[in-house]
């Protein structure tokens, strides 16, 4: 059954996330679905406005299993509202924060990776560049992993006609450089195509198994130099640490040796995070050929749910001081509002 478009058919149980864009609750429909509801001013700059009509232009466009689809959209005096289905964990940025903060098991990151891998094969497939991958905009139920955060996403087809290269700007989005590839630094007339994608699940490998943000602690201008150089991030494990004392240094000030120590990664996740993160955008294999390597065949014999079965109770330690209790009546708009719905 279809959401409604009527704000005062929902009850919004609790604030998930109250960031500089707008307002994420956990609410509840007339059916007592879960939902993750959205609620964005449209009292703010055009340049933002603009990345949320492309977020739910795209979404519209695209419809996949491992994606985070917009359930309903609708405005109501002077906000947006967009519903999803909820992700009870939440996103992995969040996780890597308040339970896994040494890193996600190895076969976690790769159930995780294969249901990402499904999304961007689709979304390459759909002639679209998602532009955004990273820990934070994947989220997490006990049965799948969904790609969230489309502001970004740019499509090949113009006019009619299929563009060989794309373009963009690197203005107001420095928090997103971290996890993006080099030609998209380089601000070149080549352009750049779906292969930045598959840099950023690079990043997002070590990210996840590492435990911290990729270049944490270092200033844009070093992770440009690094990036353009050809420096690669990587798994650190015991097997790599003497290789890349240099790197543990800039990269967090505050891991644990020890930790570091007793970590042991598989030579595919190597091979694999090696793959996407080649400098060469030619060299680095395609979303649905990663899906064919060997590191993802550990998830023949396990699933997120089996991985995951504990997680409830370790997110329940934190959740008191993440969440904050909303309310529990229902909005109830004026007779004479006007809602509209898009």
């Amino acid at each position: 059954m279809m959401c409604s478009n009527n704000i005062s058919n929902y009850k919004l149980l609790e604030i998930l996330k109250n960031g500089k864009v707008g307002t994420v609750y956990k609410a509840e429909d007339l059916n007592n679905k879960c939902l993750a509801v959205k609620k964005v001013s449209v009292d703010q700059p055009m340049e933002k406005l603009k990345l949320l009509f492309n977020e739910v232009l795209t979404v519209r466009r695209l419809q996949h299993r491992n994606i985070n689809t917009i359930v309903s959209c609708f405005l109501y005096k002077q906000y947006v509202y967009l519903t999803y289905n909820f992700m009870c964990f939440g996103n992995c940025e969040m996780l890597l924060k308040n339970v896994y903060t040494s890193g996600f098991p190895e076969v976690t990151i790769a159930l995780i990776l294969k249901d990402v891998l499904s999304a961007l094969t689709y979304i390459h497939s759909e002639h679209y560049v998602h532009g955004s991958v990273r820990a934070k905009h994947i989220l997490l139920s006990p049965r799948k992993a969904v790609l969230s955060n489309f502001r970004y996403c740019q499509s090949f087809i113009s006019q009619g006609e299929k563009k060989q290269f794309l373009f963009g700007s690197t203005v107001g989005i420095e928090k997103e450089l971290y996890w993006t590839a080099p030609e998209v630094l380089y601000q070149n007339l080549s352009g750049y195509t779906e292969k930045i994608d598959i840099y950023s699940i690079g990043i997002t490998c070590c990210e996840m198994a590492n435990g911290f943000q990729p270049f944490k602690d270092t200033e844009l201008t070093y992770m440009y130099i690094e990036k353009v150089r050809g420096s690669l991030q990587v798994l650190l494990d015991k097997n790599s640490l003497l290789e890349n004392q240099g790197s543990l240094e800039h990269t967090n000030k505050r891991i644990v040796r020890d930790v570091i120590v007793n970590k042991s990664f598989s030579e595919d996740f190597h091979q694999f995070v090696e793959l996407c993160l080649n400098k060469n955008p030619l060299s680095r294999w395609a979303a649905s050929k990663l899906m064919t390597h060997s590191f993802l065949k550990q998830c023949r014999n396990t699933s997120l749910l089996d991985q995951l079965k504990d997680l409830g109770k370790k997110m329940s330690n934190f959740k008191i001081n993440e969440h904050e209790i909303f309310c529990d009546a229902r909005c109830s708009p004026q007779p004479n509002d006007t809602i509209w719905k898009f």
